[in-house]
């Protein structure tokens, strides 16, 4: 699809006074985004929908070219734009540090009067993003869109735990714009961590009832297993949870040993081993260490929130362990620090917030993550 398509493309834009350079700059950009899209395994269609067809492209190009004005093309939306739209984004700067100066001076307002410097990276996003989809400029704006949400709400109402859940529409944003092609079920799996997420943090920090609401995080594998094609492994697996949630509950309220209650989720946990086709999912010497630290993990999660009821508001961060020790393990060396630093970023801003209560300023923590690639690509 991505060879006929760029073929075509090329074809249509020779008919035209165009540069060689511009013409190798813009294959190579609609290349990436076809690259992009089939990665994320959308549709043919979606993807001729979302970025155009050949002729619509040439169409729009054409149309630019022809009226003689100098154009630079820009390797982040994949088309052509005219410079005076970029003159917004680079006067943004001064516009925002011109405002800042009069809300300083005139009104005494200089804080919250730095947020108007977050004025320019969202107006280059307007002027940029948005041309590709609608979504992906929601995508792109979330992040602000966030952070604006969550300094209102610490600011204006005290309101920094759990506001901080405010962070999470960015990855939800990012699987809705991912997954449009996909099945309901694919979507509803992929953003059911996030829901959980919310739903138990809520629950924990207005009824200090960690335990047993934790147990909405069972509806992630729940979901999951509907993607099995097989009815009959669907309707075995999804009995053992159901088996498993309520013997740890009957265990739980009537003898109190929640600890001794756990070990029913070994009964879901055996019948997947069991049943699965997948080779992750049997222990061998490529995954027994993933397998050895998942396990101890839990029963240290587990054991402490039994021991110490109040561990369980904050030791959930230590299952973030696993997926750092993959990345350490599979991916490339040089890329491990990038890689790592969203999950060290949520550790430091959790715990700053939690236990020192310095949520307002806790949240300067993600900002290691574009820290972390502008010193790993410098």
């Amino acid at each position: 699809m991505k060879e006929k398509y760029l073929e075509e493309l090329k074809e249509l834009l020779l008919a035209y006074d165009i540069s060689k350079d511009e013409l190798i700059d813009i294959l190579d950009d609609y290349g990436e985004m076809i690259d992009d899209a089939l990665s994320k395994e959308m549709t043919e269609e979606y993807i001729i929908k979302m970025i155009g067809t050949p002729k619509q492209v040439v169409k729009d190009l054409s149309a630019e070219l022809e009226k003689g004005k100098e154009y630079i093309y820009i390797h982040k939306g994949g088309a052509i734009r005219n410079q005076k739209r970029n003159k917004i984004t680079a006067l943004m700067p001064f516009i925002s540090l011109v405002v800042f100066f009069v809300l300083g001076f005139g009104f005494e307002l200089w804080h919250p009067g730095w947020l108007v410097f977050l004025s320019i990276p969202i107006v280059a996003i307007i002027v940029n993003a948005f041309d590709k989809t609608t979504m992906t400029g929601l995508v792109a704006l979330s992040p602000f869109i966030a952070l604006i949400a969550y300094l209102i709400m610490g600011f204006g109402y005290n309101f920094w735990h759990p506001g901080w859940l405010v962070f999470l529409i960015i990855p939800i944003l990012g699987v809705f714009s991912g997954y449009k092609q996909k099945r309901m079920i694919t979507l509803l799996v992929s953003i059911s961590p996030f829901l959980c997420i919310v739903a138990v943090v809520l629950i924990g920090t207005y009824t200090g009832m960690w335990n047993p609401y934790w147990l909405l995080f069972m509806i992630i594998p729940m979901l999951g297993m509907l993607h099995e094609k097989k009815v009959w492994k669907v309707i075995l697996m999804e009995l053992s949870f159901v088996i498993a949630i309520t013997a740890y509950l009957v265990v739980g309220y009537t003898t109190g040993e929640w600890l001794l209650g756990g070990l029913s989720f070994l009964i879901p946990i055996g019948l997947s081993l069991l049943l699965s086709e997948d080779t992750f999912l049997v222990i061998n010497k490529e995954n027994k260490d993933i397998w050895i630290l998942t396990a101890i993990l839990i029963i240290v999660y587990v054991g402490f929130g039994v021991l110490i009821p109040y561990t369980w508001g904050f030791l959930w961060m230590l299952f973030l362990l696993i997926p750092v020790y993959a990345i350490i393990k599979h991916s490339p060396r040089e890329h491990n620090l990038i890689a790592c630093m969203p999950f060290i970023s949520v550790v430091i801003f959790f715990s700053l917030g939690f236990f020192f209560d310095w949520w307002a300023f806790s949240w300067m923590a993600f900002l290691l993550i574009p820290v972390a690639a502008i010193i790993k690509n410098a």
